[in-house]
């Protein structure tokens, strides 16, 4: 894949907010355990996270999410792990036109990272500017967003290294595409669900494929509008992109024994 240096200059999704006039910051912390499965291996751990939703005069939505989990044992896939790593979720947009009260267009840009996985996913970073179509009814909530800009994923060199693969072997990354479907429905007056799925894709080839289900109930356990959240992310990762020779020919290794992983995490939402 050719390398992608240019500037990205374009837009997306972002989720539909009301109109106010007046500035607003939201400050939430989580804490929560995980676990991550890769193949027959699970890593379990703990985890901990600060969002932030900020909204400006002129009605723009910046958000972000830091999340830090801790792998709490010592996983088969590769001893030499450091068994801590990162995600990171960040987002500005604004909404572009609105059809009526229920559709809209949004734009959005947005910056994913992740770092250090079990997984062998040693860095990773995705840039992707783009525009959504909203739909938003009484208990039912659509999204459709499409997005074009940088795509990254370099894998850490411990298992690659006992597959044949040498250093400049392990990163991947150029111009790519996105595309997202999700849907939300609130199942009761407290509990919300929500699908998505999303892909990327150069223009040659899907890059990765990610699945994702999110289940919130509003507990107002402590007193201060917290939510139980179990959150499941299922991704794949086409390893071909990798390849060094023909993936066809007799004695082919990819560069990691998998091509996917699963989160499972169940946190507790609390407003700071």
């Amino acid at each position: 894949m050719k390398k992608f240096s240019a500037a990205i200059i374009s837009t997306t999704l972002c989720i539909p907010f009301a109109v106010v006039a007046e500035e607003q910051t939201q400050w939430h912390y989580s804490l929560g355990g995980h676990d991550f499965a890769v193949q027959d291996s699970h890593t379990l751990g703990v985890n901990v996270s600060l969002l932030i939703d900020h909204k400006t005069q002129n009605n723009i939505l910046f958000a972000a999410s830091i999340d830090a989990y801790v792998d709490v044992d010592v996983d088969k896939l590769d001893p030499d792990h450091i068994p801590l790593w990162f995600k990171s979720d960040y987002s500005i947009g604004s909404e572009l036109y609105r059809l009526s009260s229920e559709y809209s267009f949004d734009w959005q840009f947005d910056l994913q990272g992740k770092r250090n996985t079990v997984s062998s996913v040693e860095k990773q970073i995705k840039v992707f500017p783009g525009i959504a179509a909203n739909f938003e009814g009484q208990q039912l909530q659509a999204q459709l967003k499409v997005g074009a800009g940088y795509y990254s994923l370099e894998i850490d060199d411990d298992v690659p290294r006992t597959r044949g693969y040498d250093r400049g072997d392990f990163g991947n990354d150029g111009f790519a595409y996105s595309f997202m479907g999700r849907l939300g429905v609130d199942l009761t007056d407290k509990l919300h669900m929500q699908v998505a799925v999303q892909t990327w894709q150069d223009s040659e080839q899907w890059l990765e494929n990610q699945y994702r289900l999110e289940l919130s109930y509003q507990t107002d356990f402590l007193g201060f509008g917290d939510q139980l959240v179990l959150y499941t992310e299922h991704t794949q990762y086409n390893l071909d992109n990798y390849a060094k020779m023909d993936v066809n020919s007799t004695g082919y290794l990819p560069i990691l024994p998998w091509d996917n992983d699963t989160l499972v995490r169940l946190s507790l939402i609390i407003p700071w």
